[in-house]
């Protein structure tokens, strides 16, 4: 009996007129700052990009960007939000698929190949804003502030990950191959490979 890790699988997904078209438009409205290395589906409503600056989002082949809040058989609240800083850089791996999820790479975000990610999922690689109170008083009353002090660390997803629903990974965090984040669960600091990771502050729960 084989393992699956010991199987070669070839993607069955098709991806439609319809959805080439929408992946057209991507590319007709972002140029360069969007790189697709393959078919991309999306489903339902566009994604929303947010590409400033000389950000890029990089897109392996068969991602799937749902936000088809009729037609998808998971509960999304969200439609896909891929947010970068002005030199942030999100790498998305082939056979991916987001649900619903919000990305903000302020440095650098990668998420491996074969994932899922659920519905109300937040992956961020920055704070925001500043730790120091005068600074956040002085942003909150329309100062200009300098946001190079906001902390940032890069994100980075293995490969055959699954996120359940309502997941925050927070920046700085590894997350290895194969593990299973549960839903509602905080990811503070790094998940090893074949694991099941659950709770606030996430830790390891069992081995896969």
């Amino acid at each position: 009996m084989f393992c699956m890790t010991e199987i070669q699988l070839t993607n069955q997904r098709t991806v439609s007129f319809r959805e080439k078209v929408k992946a057209w438009r991507l590319k007709r409205k972002y140029g360069k700052k969007v790189v697709l290395k393959g078919a991309l589906k999306i489903l339902g409503q566009q994604p929303v990009f947010k590409l400033p600056g000389t950000s890029r989002i990089i897109l392996g082949d068969r991602v799937v960007l749902n936000s088809d809040f009729i037609h998808s058989n998971t509960a999304l609240t969200y439609r896909c939000t891929l947010v970068c800083g002005l030199t942030g850089i999100l790498e998305i791996g082939d056979n991916t698929m987001l649900n619903g999820v919000s990305v903000t790479a302020y440095e650098h975000v990668t998420i491996g190949k074969n994932c899922h990610i659920a519905s109300c999922t937040l992956i961020t690689d920055t704070d925001y804003h500043p730790l120091d109170p005068a600074t956040r008083e002085r942003e909150v009353l329309g100062y200009g502030i300098d946001h190079s002090i906001v902390k940032k660390k890069p994100v980075t997803i293995g490969n055959n990950v699954w996120i359940g629903w309502g997941c925050t990974i927070l920046k700085g965090v590894t997350i290895g191959d194969n593990s299973v984040i549960a839903a509602g669960s905080v990811v503070t600091g790094d998940i090893p490979a074949n694991v099941i990771a659950a709770g606030n502050p996430a830790v390891p729960k069992k081995k896969i």
